[in-house]
């Protein structure tokens, strides 16, 4: 695919929140990621200034889908979240509570992308 620069952001377990498809959202917890490096200096203003940003996804069976990546501070918690097309990648990917995932970031023509992989 010609990307580049290769990321291990979080390996988490799924919780209900994130296959719940009320909330339709999949959490990053800033006190799980690994490196918030996968961000540049312009993508990390953005979302400091409340700019939600669309990014590339290629799901577990390899599908690609534009998401929704944002920040959300919650109190003094702050984590990042995917969603928005979330509950479809869900579905078609059968993702369960209790299984455990990694989401990792490239770049793609210098874009942000990630991938998730189920494990």
């Amino acid at each position: 695919m010609g990307s580049r620069g290769l990321v291990l952001v979080i390996q988490k377990t799924i919780f209900f929140s994130d296959i719940n498809p009320t909330a339709s959202r999949f959490s990053i917890p800033f006190s799980q990621v690994k490196t918030h490096d996968f961000l540049n200096e312009a993508e990390a203003k953005e979302l400091d200034d409340k700019n939600p940003m669309q990014v590339w996804l290629l799901d577990p069976s390899m599908k690609g889908t534009n998401i929704t990546f944002n920040k959300w501070v919650m109190g003094s918690s702050s984590l990042y979240v995917l969603t928005n097309t979330w509950n479809p990648v869900v579905k078609n990917n059968q993702l369960k509570k209790g299984k455990m995932v990694q989401l990792w970031s490239f770049r793609l023509n210098s874009l942000l992308c990630f991938a998730l992989v189920k494990l």
